[in-house]
């Protein structure tokens, strides 16, 4: 029966990868379709979560690409989403400080913005990466910010839609807290977060958290010493962790039923979970768990003085020992490669700033010179025998291009001052226009005066001389494109 439940299992999986593969070709297609930056940034960030699990480098790049894209066009959610996946691709990598650094600035963009669930998931993703370094001080703090939000939320007498948000990363944030007090030996605290996440989940029917809470106070009892509350929450849990295929934690259920049957002086029961949890961890290729389940048996096999057993076992520690320097090895090469290419990714994408920039500058340059071209053409034409409306027109275009030049160049310098917020850009801008329009209004009607006076007077001296039809200048009507009379 338990090898049906195993292939079923497998099975699933497998159907589960398919599925994953299917998604990721699709939304690769649908990339090189997209024409929009938006829609760019959002399929890129999807694409990297797809990728996390199989192909952690490949999920950087892509989340890099919509970094890049997401600074370009202001879009902060894309920003965030981004920094975030960059963030597990790193700590997926094993380089946890690029993974906390990343994890950092996104927490500052989420303060800044003052989101309470982006911060809420950021403080907790924080605080795991503080655990897995085993700085459990730092880990608690970040985990307990996040449990302040949630709780502070919580006492709103009015549910709305962040509240019940936060209230879905609840039991996460008291199983993370549980965990850390149970590495600090905290025990009595770690009791009681553990089995508020098992009650919540248990509600809610969450059967992954059920099965992660079980094992935890597993631990949890083992280390105070009562061998049978933690083999009822071990037993109680594995049914759990099978049904989500949570090898990684199966593999620590049974090892510390290995460790209870052990204390208990049942030798045989120990044997054979030690040698199941040795089995799913070097099947799964759990190389840190192989090594805690081997270090195990080796230590079994000595007290039952079987000691060529013992020393088999040892030789395994040792060859896993030297496999972990290895893949250490390899993973630091693995992450001076994709350094290497992230590099490469920033320089290309600054080589593509400064194109941009550079049109962009160019663009200024040619509207700051045609200003002056227009205001050059508009007096000259005032001195020619043309028709009025050519006049207005030269004239206003050149008072419009001035004033709409000032507000190009105001922009950027508006827009980074308030952090690109709307609000903000729009107040400025319309007390800025509140001072421009009347100016505007006012070195028009001036410009247009002069010009029209300017063409008027100097017909009319022609006409005096002789040199014009007074007919002329009338079907030509200078005289009306001076915003008042001049005679």
């Amino acid at each position: 029966m338990k090898k049906w439940n195993l292939t079923f299992i497998l099975l699933l999986n497998m159907l589960f990868v398919f599925a994953q593969r299917r998604e990721i070709d699709s939304l690769s297609s649908l990339l090189r379709t997209e024409k929009t930056d938006l829609g760019r940034i959002k399929i890129l960030n999807v694409l990297s979560y797809l990728y996390q699990d199989s192909k952690p480098d490949s999920a950087l790049l892509l989340a890099q690409r919509a970094w890049f894209l997401s600074r370009k066009n202001s879009d902060i959610a894309g920003e965030s989403n981004a920094m975030s996946q960059m963030a597990i691709a790193y700590k997926s990598l094993g380089n946890f400080t690029k993974s906390l650094e990343y994890s950092i600035v996104k927490l500052k963009m989420d303060e800044a913005r003052k989101l309470p669930v982006n911060l809420t998931v950021s403080y907790l993703y924080i605080a795991s990466l503080y655990a897995a370094s085993k700085d459990f001080d730092k880990a608690l703090l970040y985990a307990k910010k996040a449990d302040s939000i949630i709780s502070d939320h919580s006492q709103v007498k009015r549910p709305d839609s962040i509240t019940q948000k936060l209230k879905s990363y609840e039991p996460y944030c008291f199983v993370s807290i549980g965990d850390i007090f149970e590495k600090k030996d905290m025990l009595d605290s770690a009791i009681l977060y553990t089995q508020k996440c098992l009650d919540i989940s248990t509600q809610k029917h969450d059967t992954l958290l059920i099965g992660t809470a079980l094992n935890n106070l597993g631990n949890i009892y083992r280390k105070l010493g009562n061998d049978s509350l933690a083999l009822k929450n071990y037993r109680a849990g594995i049914p759990f962790i099978l049904a989500n295929s949570d090898y990684s934690t199966y593999t620590e259920s049974t090892l510390g039923m290995a460790q209870v049957f052990d204390h208990m002086g049942k030798r045989d029961s120990a044997f054979q979970y030690g040698k199941r949890s040795f089995s799913v961890a070097g099947a799964n290729q759990f190389i840190v768990k192989s090594l805690s389940a081997i270090n195990f048996l080796s230590g079994l096999y000595k007290k039952d003085n079987s000691i060529d057993s013992a020393y088999a076992y040892l030789e395994m520690a040792g060859s896993l020992k030297d496999s972990i320097e290895s893949a250490e090895k390899v993973r630091e090469l693995q992450n001076m490669t994709t350094a290497e290419q992230v590099r490469q990714a920033e320089l290309e994408q600054q080589r593509q700033e400064q194109i941009i920039d550079r049109k962009e500058k160019l663009q200024l340059l040619f509207i700051g010179i045609m200003i002056p071209i227009f205001f050059l053409i508009s007096i000259l034409i005032s001195r020619r025998k043309v028709h009025k409306r050519l006049i207005e027109f030269m004239g206003v275009v050149s008072v419009l291009l001035f004033f709409e030049y000032i507000t190009l160049l105001l922009h950027p310098f508006i827009a980074e001052k308030s952090h690109h917020s709307p609000i903000i850009e729009i107040v400025v801008f319309v007390a800025i226009a509140a001072i421009i329009t009347p100016a505007h209004h006012r070195i028009q009607h001036w410009l247009l005066k002069k010009l029209g006076e300017y063409n008027y007077l100097k017909h009319h001296k022609a006409i005096e001389e002789g040199e014009e039809n007074e007919e002329d200048i009338t079907e030509e009507g200078t005289n009306e494109a001076m915003p008042g009379p001049v005679i």
